[in-house]
């Protein structure tokens, strides 16, 4: 290797000459240099193949279908699926498999029985940009009163993202969740488009960012648009768990997650709804905030924000409380990491969240970890020791310390993505995830779409 270094380097002949390959033809001829000795030529512009010292061989790459994309097995008859959904009843609809949503507690617990949970939730690229966020919300001793660290879901959109970082969070015990290859408006996608999108984006996070395809449960739809019974019909036939991209008005009490076995029991604030049956497929309502002028949002950083940290504390406060004071209903905290760059923002979020986090009844966990608890409703009394709520991470990947930097040829020119897993060809892409074991691009291979 040293031999080769100092070829690439050393353009003057007569200093090569003690290397194994001088044949003593070279004086002559110097431009023999680059042509025989394998080594690249004078890069005059960057490069539009990846760099042969930083692809990977094909026996690198594991199947990511290793781990396959499972919903829990139902445990009761369900609807026929991609019917027109009935009225939801609640004598039909039951736990573990169905729930009908609303302000009802699940398992009917009494309400002082009930942990609040809260879902800390980003969308979007994880990135270097917001990489000091993350660690000073999730790294900084922050616990649930049972000791686990708390947890946060990152809706990951590809472009921009390092997915070394994903790796990263995902180790220490967050859950990921797809937003999609390209972050489009998907209300008129077809479901096939649907499936390269969000399928493909929890292929693409398994792929470089080490995450089990069977721990990518959800997804949320960029611009919340989603696509009716298209997207939802792509959910149940891909195996996702649940999604959260509805928005609720109705907001006292808050509604539970629900399921789409039955027609929803809401207004359809962004059209269109699914109006089809969708057994076993979970929703995770984004329940509308008020800001202090009583102006509704879907997500905390919609909200007309106070201008100073006590304002912003104060708001989220007054949200939060609405739900731990009525049914306990989970309390979302939706984000862009982008809303945090105004130090008041941050400092008023970092207040609030350190108020809850002091309170013995508030659990700070991901979405699934949630759902788990729905699907089985514990007392606090039991709580510590409910599975679920644990944080044994063992079998997920270490952290990424020393990333590679896969430079890669996309239609826009060179594009550089960081992993620790096997770089591929490409920049990955929608139908173009450069993964060897991708059912998705295959799919669409083999078909005329």
């Amino acid at each position: 290797a040293t031999t080769t270094k100092s070829l690439r380097t050393n353009s003057n002949n007569n200093r090569n000459r003690g290397s194994s390959s001088y044949t003593g033809q070279e004086r002559d001829t110097p431009t023999a240099v680059t042509s025989n000795r394998g080594t690249h030529p004078p890069r005059t512009r960057p490069t539009l193949k990846p760099s042969g010292t930083i692809v990977s061989k094909a026996q690198e790459f594991v199947d990511i279908y290793r781990n396959p994309p499972t919903r829990p097995d139902p445990l009761y008859p369900q609807p026929t699926p991609d019917k027109t959904a009935a009225k939801c009843r609640k004598d039909v609809c039951l736990l573990p498999d169905c729930a009908c949503g609303g302000k009802d507690i699940p398992g009917d617990l009494p309400v002082e029985t009930v942990p609040q949970i809260v879902l800390i939730t980003f969308d979007d690229s994880v990135n270097d940009l917001n990489k000091q966020l993350y660690t000073d919300l999730f790294e900084k001793g922050r616990v649930n009163p049972n000791g686990c660290p708390i947890t946060a879901t990152f809706y990951v959109s590809h472009e921009w993202t390092d997915y070394s970082q994903v790796q990263n969070l995902y180790s220490d015990g967050h859950e990921m969740a797809s937003h999609t290859v390209s972050h489009s408006f998907g209300e008129q996608f077809s479901q096939k488009k649907w499936t390269r999108e969000i399928a493909g984006q929890r292929e693409i996070l398994a792929a470089y960012g080490g995450v089990k395809l069977s721990d990518v449960r959800g997804m949320r739809a960029p611009f919340l648009s989603v696509g009716g019974n298209k997207m939802y019909k792509m959910l149940y036939d891909s195996n996702f768990t649940y999604d959260s991209s509805l928005p609720v008005y109705e907001n006292r009490p808050p509604s539970w997650p629900y399921t789409f076995d039955y027609k929803i029991f809401h207004d359809c604030m962004i059209p269109p709804c699914p109006t089809r049956s969708y057994p076993g497929v979970w929703q995770v309502p984004m329940v509308m905030w008020q800001d202090l002028n009583g102006g509704r949002c879907s997500m905390g950083d919609a909200c007309s924000n106070p201008s100073e940290s006590d304002g912003v504390q104060k708001m989220i406060m007054k949200n939060f409380e609405r739900h731990y004071t009525t049914n306990r209903a989970p309390f979302g905290l939706f984000y862009h990491a982008a809303w945090f760059t105004q130090p008041h923002h941050k400092e008023g979020f970092i207040k609030f969240l350190d108020a809850i986090n002091q309170m013995p009844d508030v659990w700070i966990v991901t979405n699934w970890q949630m759902l788990q608890w729905v699907r089985d409703p514990t007392p606090i009394s039991r709580i510590n020791s409910f599975q679920p709520f644990q944080c044994d991470y063992s079998d997920r990947p270490k952290r990424c310390n020393n990333p590679k930097v896969c430079n890669l040829w996309h239609k826009s020119g060179v594009r550089y993505m960081k992993t620790c897993q096997p770089c591929p060809d490409i920049y990955p892409w929608t139908g173009k995830s450069g993964i060897r074991s991708s059912r998705i691009d295959n799919e669409i291979e083999d078909s005329t779409a």
